[in-house]
């Protein structure tokens, strides 16, 4: 009886003071890293990272909004094509906020259809913007609110 309420001290101590053992710490980082639904990638030398977007969409006739958003990678093989993207992000980002201002809300509520919209659109924007042709955009956020 005296061992085990020695053995519990002992611990809590530990506890306090933050030397935790190794195996207790380890098993208290995989629990956060489980809980966590976020996924974690690294960006290729290929790609090219458009800011995240935060667009309104008119839901309907009656001016109602709702929110969009959108984050995407450019995919360019190139080096010289995948240098003008980069050094023109932020003016991409302008364009396509332009480009998805004239769609209505029923053009990405589909759950099939309305990713390849969304690739269709940043694909022109980007042509418009740069006049460098893109070729695949991955849709890393796409979240409509």
């Amino acid at each position: 009886m005296f061992l085990r309420s020695a053995i519990v001290a002992a611990f809590c101590l530990a506890c306090i003071a933050g030397t935790l053992p190794a195996d207790a710490a380890s098993k208290a980082k995989e629990g956060e890293a489980a809980g966590s639904t976020e996924i974690k990638a690294k960006l290729t030398s290929s790609y090219v990272a458009v800011p995240a977007l935060h667009l309104p969409v008119q839901v309907d006739a009656n001016r109602n909004y709702r929110a969009l958003d959108l984050e995407v990678w450019l995919l360019q093989a190139d080096p010289e094509k995948r240098q003008v993207l980069n050094s023109k992000k932020k003016l991409i980002a302008e364009q396509m906020r332009i480009d998805f201002s004239s769609y209505n809300w029923e053009a990405f509520e589909d759950s099939k259809g309305g990713p390849e919209v969304v690739k269709r659109i940043v694909t022109t924007s980007v042509e418009r913007a740069t006049g460098t042709p893109v070729e695949d955009v991955m849709i890393k956020t796409l979240v409509l609110k």
